[in-house]
């Protein structure tokens, strides 16, 4: 293989915020041969020109001002399966402090340059990298394509070879064997390498292999003697918090995954993560930044989601509801009220199918029903998804949860368990917020089971005639749901029945409650059984002169 890498056939992508900068990084090139150098100064078209045309070369800077950054470039050109198997991509930045340094090296760039660095340096990058490419390129080649066996069986030819990335090739063996759950195979690799003498990175697989196989007492010893010996050692801290998961130590998991993010912040499963475990352990203003670093590292990332938005705020209102004095509850409702405002123009809701009148309508009847304003929660939620809700139609997914627990404050239980249970066993709801929803279901059911057995008792009364103790039993149900549109229809039902068997024996206080049942009606969506209810009980109230 040359020592040299030759330019001049080689298209090189500049992708650098700062004129300056761009200008002498460009004359550098020049000075190796390169013929043809483009140069572009955000992320957003860096990745244009690239899926236009790729190239072979693309040294990105870090920071890049209000857009993407150069870790999301390589994030995104991944994500989307365009980045070729032999186009080296160098990550460039001024900042080397670790949380920098770990945040893009996780992504696996070809190499990281730190500014200023000089022709001598670049050149012997561009050639370690280069060589490295062509060497390894059916590894690569499979590896791109997300063809592990291919992979795997190319790793082994040149582990067979002995080739000089041979080393290289036996950790992405492991990690490969590991990825698709071959774990015996991945040990006997692991016990190959070090039968061949002790390397960090193999002590790392090896407590992989062991949390895979739910040991976890012999992961976290391995993964802490690996970050007294490498204390930037990302995984190994990552792999801590999920022993202590499995553990139940949620105390010691929730100090090691914010641990993990001091050493490299920029990553939204690691940061979900956090979220998760923080909310577990009742410390909802962890979570709630937790969930506020997964939107604005999200903001411009090809992970960007509305749900990330929809999280935070749900996050917000869960500190709200968890908070141990009114001035707090307060505070989180004001700043859930401001992040709302401020998401109208957001970028997570411009590009999304979502609404942002039916986010703000769904998240203030959250609020409303919160603060015991039913009435206005109940107006709130049937403009957002009334008609979706009446017809049966997919209520959106990013809020569902929200208008389940609307449903639950409202006393609409069926309802809202029917939605539920579609959502059961699905991945439309993300773990943090099926959590979340798990807890409030579990507050609501002692009220719903109390109320079904009022209910209930109720309706057993009214098919014994006795109508009188029935509306006395209907009016308690109201109390416990006030606006469950079952128990409204069934008040005016026997009010009806009442008035025809007794001769319309206390008729303004009957009329009085009935007008408080249609009152209740009105702001609901209705089922088409409970519709022709409804009619039907408007013109039987009409001619009694209940209404």
């Amino acid at each position: 293989m040359s020592e040299s890498v030759e330019l001049a056939d080689k298209r090189v992508l500049i992708i650098e915020d700062q004129k300056a900068f761009q200008v002498m990084l460009k004359g550098l090139l020049l000075n190796l041969g390169a013929k043809e150098v483009e140069a572009k100064r955000t992320g957003e078209a860096g990745i244009a020109a690239y899926v236009r045309r790729p190239f072979d070369v693309m040294l990105v800077d870090y920071n890049l001002g209000r857009g993407k950054n150069g870790r999301q470039v390589l994030e995104e050109l991944k994500h989307r399966g365009v980045l070729k198997e032999d186009t080296i991509f160098f990550i460039i930045t001024g900042d080397n402090t670790r949380p920098m340094v770990l945040s893009a090296l996780e992504h696996q760039p070809d190499d990281y340059l730190t500014k200023p660095f000089s022709h001598r340096v670049l050149r012997s990058r561009l050639v370690r990298a280069y060589k490295r490419r062509m060497w390894l390129k059916d590894v690569f080649r499979s590896l791109y394509q997300q063809d592990y066996d291919a992979c795997i069986n190319a790793c082994q030819r040149h582990i067979d070879s002995q080739s000089r990335y041979s080393g290289y090739c036996q950790k992405l063996q492991i990690e490969l064997f590991n990825k698709t759950g071959r774990l015996e195979q991945a040990e006997a690799a692991i016990k190959q390498v070090m039968a061949e003498g002790k390397q960090p990175w193999v002590q790392l697989k090896l407590a992989e292999v062991r949390l895979s196989q739910k040991r976890p007492e012999d992961a976290l010893q391995i993964a802490e003697a690996v970050l007294k010996k490498l204390p930037n050692a990302i995984e190994a801290q990552d792999i801590k918090t999920q022993c202590y998961l499995l553990l139940e130590n949620n105390e010691e998991a929730l100090s090691s995954a914010r641990q993990s993010i001091n050493m490299a912040p920029f990553s939204i499963n690691r940061q979900t993560q956090l979220a998760n475990i923080a909310r577990d352990n009742g410390d909802f203003e962890i979570a709630k930044q937790a969930m506020n670093n997964v939107l604005q590292i999200a903001r411009t990332s090809v992970f960007r989601n509305v749900q990330h938005l929809c999280n935070y705020l749900r996050a917000i209102l869960d500190a709200a509801e968890h908070a141990e004095t009114r001035q707090k509850v307060a505070k989180y409702q004001t700043e859930a009220t401001m992040e709302l405002q401020r998401s109208r123009y957001d970028e997570n809701v411009v590009y999304s199918e979502l609404s942002f009148e039916t986010l703000e309508s769904v998240l203030v009847s959250r609020i409303d029903a919160f603060n015991g304003r039913l009435r206005e929660a109940q107006q709130l939620l049937n403009k957002a998804v009334g008609d979706d809700l009446s017809n049966n139609n997919p209520v959106p997914t990013e809020l569902l949860a929200d208008v389940i627990i609307v449903l639950l404050d409202l006393g609409e239980f069926e309802k809202a368990n029917e939605l539920a249970a579609a959502a059961d066993g699905d991945d439309v709801i993300d773990s943090y917020t099926r959590k979340l929803l798990s807890e409030r279901r579990e507050l609501a059911a002692k009220t719903e089971a109390a109320f079904r057995d009022v209910h209930q008792r109720g309706i057993r009364l009214y098919e014994q005639h006795k109508y009188k103790e029935a509306l006395a039993t209907f009016k308690e149900a109201q109390q416990l749901a006030p606006l469950n549109s079952g128990a409204a229809l069934n008040y005016i039902q026997t009010a009806v029945s009442y008035c025809q068997n007794t001769g319309k024996v206390e008729l303004e206080v009957l009329k009085r409650e009935c007008a408080n049942c249609f009152k209740t009606l009105q702001g609901l969506p209705l089922s088409d059984s409970h519709k022709q209810r409804y009619n039907y009980l408007q013109e039987q109230t009409s001619s009694l002169g209940l209404r």
